[in-house]
């Protein structure tokens, strides 16, 4: 992974933070860990030939690490 992909990754997760409503949004700490988490589940599926552009046609992956973080933040 170059850095103009960590770049991408980055510019993703801050794009669906913005969409969630002001009380929801994620700290820095939990977008940090998103980022952290797409960039890991990109790099696994990339061993399968598994694009970005593949990862965009399901779904938001951005906004799910998101969610996926928060979700673990509030059962701590």
């Amino acid at each position: 992974m170059n850095q103009h992909d960590l770049n991408e990754i980055a510019h993703r997760i801050a794009s669906a933070a913005m969409e969630f409503a002001p009380g929801h949004r994620p700290t820095a700490a939990q977008a940090a860990d998103a980022a952290a988490i797409l960039r890991d589940m990109m790099q696994g599926a990339s061993m399968h030939g598994v694009t970005t552009a593949d990862f965009d046609g399901v779904a938001h992956f951005a906004r799910l690490a998101i969610q996926l973080v928060q979700s673990r933040d509030a059962s701590r």
